[in-house]
C-alpha cells in the first residue's frame, strides 16, 4: 500500500506502547471499536481491530487523499495541542480523536470509534462506494465493520476509552503492575457486557461493588442514592458491612459536595467530618466517585478505608462514567416497562369506574380501586363545594363515615386544604421528619407516610384523595406516579358525572310541569306510546284516567290565580298519592290530568280512579283558613287499550269522552268509556 501520513510507521517501536500494546488490543476487542494509536510525531504505532470498510477506500488515490484530509487532518490537529473531538468522515462513518498527555505534554493520539450511527449513513457510503471501486459483493465479507452506535454512546465510549488510555501511560506503569491495571481494565468493561441485562440499578451496582471490592481489594464500600436534591443520600447496597441496610449520610452538608454535584470524585479523610456526615466510627477514609443521570448526581459510589492512587481514582471515575451510559439505558427500559404496566393499570381502572354514572357509586370505586392499587389502609375522597367553598369527605375506606361525615376543610387548611389549595401532590415517606406535623398529628398515624393527590381538570380543582397506612415501607414515587396517573381519570370521571347529573336535571326539566312537579304532557305522549307497544307485545291492557277539576274557572276567578295555583299543587298530591308505583301522572293541561295505569284492566281502573275522586272531594282547598267555604270535586274518565282503542289517538280521546260523560252525569264522579252513550252528542258543562 502505498504510504501516506496515516500508515506511516515509526521506524522504532516506543518502548511505552510495546508494555500496552495488548492491553490496546484488548479494549479494542471489548468496546468492538477500532483504535489506532500515533506517537506525538504522527508516527502510526499500532491498528487494533482494523476496519475492513477504511482499509478497502484507502487502496485508491481518491480514498486516500480524502482519508488523509480527514482523519489526518484531526490527527494534525489533536497532536499539536487541541483537545478531544469527534467528527463525521467522508465515508459517513463517526471517530474521535484523543490526545494522551504525560506531564502536561501531547506523547500520544489515538483515532477511534470509525462506525456508522445510522442506516441512513450505511446507505450514504453505498452511494459513494463505486468510485472507490468497491463492489456490492464487498459487504457481504464485512459485517464486523458494519456496526451502528447511537451518538450518546459513541461519545461516552469515545471518552471512557481516552480516560483509560491516559491511565496506561500515567506514571511509570511497568511490570507486574501493568498487567494488574490491564487486567483492572479488561475486568471492568468485560463486566459492562452483562450489566445490561440487569433489571435494576441496585443490581447493576451490586455487582460492580463486588468487581472494585476484588480488583483494588477494598476493605468496604457502598452505593448512596439520593433522596432528591437537598436531601440526604440512602445506602442502595454495600461490600462489607460498614453501613447499616438504608443508612442515611448527609453527604450535601460537606463543603466538597459541589464537587460531586459537577461530577468529580471526592476524597474524606478526616474524621470528624465523616463522623458529622453519619457515618459509623469504623469508617476512617471515604472516597466518592459519582455517578451522573441526565446531568444530575443521581448515586454516589464509595470506598471506605482503602488509599486509592490517583490513577485508580481515574480508572474508576471513568469508569463511572461509562456506567452512567449503561444505567441510562436501563432505567429507559425499566421506564418503558413501568409505562406499560402504568397503562395497563389506568385501562383496568378506568374500565372499573366507567360504568358508573350516579354521584356515589363513582366515589366508591375511585377510592376503593385507587386504594387498592397504592395498598393503602386507610383512605378517603374529598370533593370540593362551590357553594360553600369548602371540601367535605364523600367517601373513605378504614374509617367509620359517621366519624367523619360532617368533617369540613377550608382551601389552604390542614395537610388536605394545602394540596388542593396548591394543586401539587404531597408525598411524606416519614411524618415524624416532617415538621408540618405536630406530635398529636403524627399519632394518628399508624405508619408513617402519606399520599395526598389532588384532583383537577386543567386550572379547574375538584378534590383531593389521601391515602394512608401502607404496610411495610410506606409509599413511594411509584406509588404517587401510579396515583397521579388515575386521578387524572378519576377527574374526567368525575366531571362527567357533574354533567350527567346536569343533564339529568335539564331532562327533569323538560319533562317536568313546574307548578305541580308531575310529568307534562310531552313526557305523558311518549310514555303512553311506550305503554301501548308494550301491551302490544306482551298482551296485557293499560288504561287511562283523564281527569278535569269541577268547577275550576270559577274558584280561579274568586279566589285568585295564587290560590288557584294551590289548589292545582294539592290535587298533583293527591292524585300521586292515590296511585301505584308503576303508575304515571302527568298535567295535561290547565286544570285537566292524565294517569297511565299499565297492566291494568277497567275494574281496577275503577278503584284508583274512585280512590282519587273521594282524595279530592274530601280536601278542602286552599287552606284551613277558608274550609267552611271552599271544597272542590274533580270528573274522571277511563278507557282502556285495546279494548276502547287501537292506538294512541283514540285512547286519549275515548277517555276524554268518558270524561265528558261523567261531567254530564252531574260531577264527581267517575264514567268508563261506553260507545254506545259517547256517540250521543249531548251538551255539557265544565
Amino acid at each position: 500500500m502505498t504510504q501516506t501520513k496515516l500508515n506511516r510507521t515509526a521506524p522504532a517501536e516506543s518502548p511505552q506502547f510495546r508494555q500496552l500494546r495488548q492491553a490496546f488490543e484488548e479494549l479494542a476487542e471489548l468496546v468492538g471499536l477500532t483504535l489506532v494509536v500515533y506517537d506525538k510525531d504522527r508516527y502510526l504505532l499500532g491498528d487494533c481491530r482494523p476496519n475492513a470498510i477504511c482499509s478497502a477506500v484507502q487502496k485508491g488515490e481518491e480514498g486516500r487523499r480524502l482519508c488523509e484530509r480527514d482523519c489526518g487532518g484531526m490527527l494534525d490537529q489533536v497532536s499539536r495541542g487541541g483537545e478531544f473531538v469527534s467528527f463525521k468522515c467522508h465515508a459517513s462513518l463517526y471517530s474521535f480523536a484523543a490526545p494522551v498527555r504525560v506531564e502536561g505534554q501531547v506523547r500520544f493520539v489515538v483515532l477511534g470509534g470509525r462506525v456508522f450511527r445510522n442506516y441512513q449513513d450505511f446507505s450514504a457510503f453505498t452511494k459513494v462506494a463505486p468510485q472507490f471501486a468497491i463492489k456490492d459483493y464487498f459487504f457481504e465479507d464485512c459485517d464486523d465493520s458494519l456496526r451502528f452506535e447511537n451518538a450518546e454512546y459513541f461519545e461516552r465510549t469515545a471518552r471512557f476509552i481516552q480516560s483509560m488510555v491516559d491511565s496506561f501511560f500515567k506514571g511509570s506503569i511497568q511490570g507486574d503492575k501493568a498487567k494488574k491495571r490491564t487486567d483492572q481494565i479488561s475486568t471492568l468493561y468485560d463486566l459492562s457486557s452483562v450489566l445490561p441485562l440487569e433489571a435494576t440499578p441496585e443490581k447493576i451496582f451490586h455487582l460492580v461493588l463486588q468487581a472494585i471490592g476484588v480488583l483494588f481489594d477494598i476493605e468496604g464500600g457502598a452505593v448512596l442514592q439520593t433522596g432528591g436534591e437537598g436531601e440526604s443520600f440512602q445506602e442502595l447496597c454495600s461490600y462489607g458491612s460498614l453501613l447499616a441496610r438504608k443508612q442515611e449520610i448527609r453527604l450535601p452538608e460537606h463543603a466538597g459536595f459541589g464537587e460531586l454535584n459537577q461530577g468529580e470524585p471526592l476524597f474524606i479523610g478526616e474524621t470528624y467530618p465523616i463522623l458529622r456526615l453519619g457515618y459509623p466510627e469504623s469508617v476512617h477514609s471515604v472516597q466518592s466517585l459519582p455517578v451522573l443521570h441526565r446531568n444530575r448526581l443521581a448515586w454516589v459510589v464509595q470506598v471506605y478505608n482503602t488509599p486509592l492512587d490517583a490513577e485508580s481514582v481515574e480508572l474508576l471515575q471513568a469508569y463511572c462514567r461509562h456506567l452512567a451510559v449503561i444505567l441510562e439505558n436501563v432505567l429507559m427500559k425499566q421506564e418503558a416497562q413501568d409505562n406499560q404496566s402504568v397503562l395497563s393499570v389506568v385501562t383496568d381502572f378506568s374500565l372499573a369506574i366507567g360504568a358508573q354514572l350516579e354521584s356515589q357509586g363513582l366515589y366508591r370505586a375511585i377510592l376503593m380501586k385507587t386504594a387498592e392499587l397504592a395498598g393503602a389502609e386507610q383512605a378517603s375522597l374529598m370533593i370540593f363545594d362551590e357553594t360553600s367553598q369548602e371540601l367535605s369527605i364523600k367517601c373513605v375506606k378504614g374509617l367509620n363515615e359517621k366519624i367523619v361525615q360532617n368533617l369540613r376543610v377550608k382551601p389552604g387548611q390542614g395537610v388536605a386544604g394545602l394540596v388542593f389549595d396548591s394543586g401539587r401532590p404531597l408525598l411524606v415517606k416519614n411524618v415524624d421528619h416532617d415538621p408540618r406535623f405536630t406530635e398529636r398529628q403524627r399519632a394518628r398515624y399508624r405508619t408513617k407516610s402519606l399520599l395526598c393527590v389532588p384532583l383537577r381538570i386543567n386550572q379547574r380543582k375538584i378534590g383531593v384523595i389521601n391515602l394512608t397506612d401502607k404496610p411495610g415501607e410506606g409509599f413511594d414515587e411509584n406509588d404517587l406516579r401510579l396515583v397521579e396517573s388515575v386521578a387524572s381519570h378519576a377527574s374526567v370521571a368525575l366531571d362527567r358525572t357533574d354533567y350527567y347529573k346536569m343533564s339529568e336535571e335539564l331532562r327533569k326539566i323538560s319533562i317536568t310541569d313546574s307548578l305541580t312537579d308531575l310529568y307534562n304532557r310531552r313526557f305523558f305522549q311518549d310514555r303512553m306510546s311506550e305503554e301501548i307497544e308494550r301491551s302490544r307485545r306482551h298482551g296485557q291492557p293499560v288504561s287511562l284516567i283523564m281527569l278535569d277539576i269541577d268547577n275550576f274557572k270559577h274558584y280561579n276567578d274568586t279566589y285568585g290565580h295564587l290560590a288557584g295555583d294551590e289548589a292545582l299543587r294539592l290535587t298533583a298530591a293527591i292524585i300521586k298519592n292515590s296511585v301505584r308505583n308503576i303508575d304515571r301522572v302527568a298535567r295535561y293541561g290547565g286544570e285537566e290530568f292524565a294517569v297511565i295505569l299499565p297492566m291494568t284492566e277497567i275494574a281496577a281502573a275503577r278503584d284508583i280512579a274512585e280512590r282519587i275522586r273521594s282524595g279530592v272531594a274530601g280536601r278542602y282547598f286552599p287552606d284551613e283558613a277558608l274550609r267552611a267555604a271552599v271544597k272542590l270535586t274533580a270528573s274522571l274518565g277511563i278507557a282502556s287499550f285495546p279494548q276502547h282503542a287501537g292506538n294512541l289517538f283514540e285512547l286519549v280521546g275515548n277517555a276524554d269522552k268518558a270524561l265528558y260523560l261523567a261531567k254530564v252525569s252531574g260531577k264527581n264522579c267517575v264514567a268508563v268509556f261506553d260507545k254506545s252513550r259517547a256517540n250521543k252528542n249531548a251538551g255539557g258543562q265544565s
